[in-house]
């Protein structure tokens, strides 16, 4: 039994060798398709990267500088109003000339240019400084490059970044976005940025419906670099400021600040003794505090500095002070005891001055001021014969 066993083994192994030489032997026969002689641009690809080493910069001196052309064409933007962060969705734009890819297109068919995967090439290591994700690299894509040895990359990419907000004029408010792009480990004497147009192309921009960007602008700076070497580095600071654009709600929060002030002036406006100047006052007074609790979440705890918040602080102190004086002139009507003297000296001299005088035509009808004149004679003939 044991010896059958380890014949079908032998057997098994006998028939795959066998299978595997024969295999072996059909491509030996048949050899590699020969393309290279046919395409041309296969010739000048491994003429070129036959010795092309990625990680080196193509320069034949390593003394001199590589000019970067640089620019975003900005495709749309999302905004995290919680988090205050700005998404910009764009085509990133970057150029160099590369020394070790030039070529003689008469000896390449005429071929004069060719795309290549970046990670083929000697990129530069071009970096978001100030990303509020982990894509702070820009990744991967085809390049263009041409006889001369231009090299062309248009990348699409996602730069978040956290943004400085101002609530003064909420809910008008503005955004300060700056995207900080540069190279992580070159120096300015081996990379310098050069702006294509302006930096910013507007061109494809597509409106985003609660944010407008109402300026944008470009600015180079060079910053200590981070080896510690007595040298700079070359940045570029991308600056958008984003403004709130009017929508439903912003017209429900202003028609919020209209009713809430009539409620007040009318609390004020009602006779003292009526129960709906009471039940006004009450209502007003708690809408006040329901509006500025949904107001402090609405701009996320944010809004010490809001022109609206302020307002309604005050608007609200306001509307304390007429629930408390409307209670008090209730109490004071309701009460059966003579005016105290001191009180109705003071009265009758203000009454009685020019500046009295005004304003009790200005507030109050002729027959009503006439009424409150004679009542404070009165009180004041009352006061000097006791």
């Amino acid at each position: 039994m044991i010896l059958f066993v380890l014949s079908l083994i032998g057997y098994v192994a006998f028939v795959d060798t066998s299978l595997i030489l024969n295999n072996y032997e059909v491509q030996e026969s048949l050899g590699c398709k020969e393309i290279e002689s046919k395409s041309a641009v296969l010739q000048l690809r491994r003429h070129l990267f036959c010795e092309y080493i990625e990680s080196i910069r193509p320069v034949s001196d390593h003394r001199t500088t590589t000019n970067i052309e640089f620019g975003i064409i900005p495709k749309f933007i999302n905004v995290k109003d919680e988090e205050n962060v700005m998404e910009l969705h764009c085509w990133t734009i970057f150029m160099w000339e590369d020394g070790h890819l030039t070529w003689e297109p008469s000896r390449f068919n005429d071929v004069n240019f060719f795309h290549v995967k970046s990670n083929e090439l000697w990129i530069p290591d071009i970096m978001i400084h100030n990303s509020e994700s982990y894509e702070n690299e820009i990744p991967f894509t085809n390049c263009w490059v041409s006889s001369a040895g231009k090299v062309k990359c248009v990348v699409t990419t996602r730069y978040m970044v956290k943004c400085l907000r101002d609530y003064t004029w909420w809910p008008y408010d503005v955004q300060n976005c700056t995207i900080q792009i540069g190279s992580w480990s070159h120096s300015e004497e081996e990379l310098n940025f050069v702006l294509i147009n302006t930096g910013i192309i507007m061109n494809e921009f597509q409106k985003n419906l609660a944010w407008e960007i109402v300026q944008f602008n470009v600015t180079t700076h060079t910053e200590s670099f981070k080896f510690g070497i007595d040298l700079t580095s070359p940045m570029i600071f991308f600056h958008f400021i984003l403004q709130r654009r009017f929508n439903a709600m912003h017209a429900i929060y202003l028609s919020s600040v209209i009713i809430l002030i009539i409620m007040t002036l009318t609390t004020l406006w009602l006779n003292p003794k009526s129960t709906e100047r009471m039940i006004l006052a009450n209502i007003n007074f708690i809408c006040h505090l329901l509006f500025l609790e949904e107001l402090y979440w609405e701009i996320h705890g944010s809004g010490a500095s809001t022109m609206l918040m302020k307002f309604f602080v005050k608007s609200l102190a306001l509307a304390c002070f007429t629930l408390i004086i409307t209670s008090i002139l209730r109490h004071l009507l309701e009460l059966t005891t003579e005016t105290p003297t001191w009180i109705a000296t003071r009265t009758s001299t203000i009454v009685k001055s020019k500046i009295g005088r005004i304003l009790l035509v200005s507030i109050l009808d002729p027959k009503a001021s006439a009424e409150l004149e004679t009542e404070a004679e009165d009180n004041a003939n009352l006061v000097l014969k006791q």
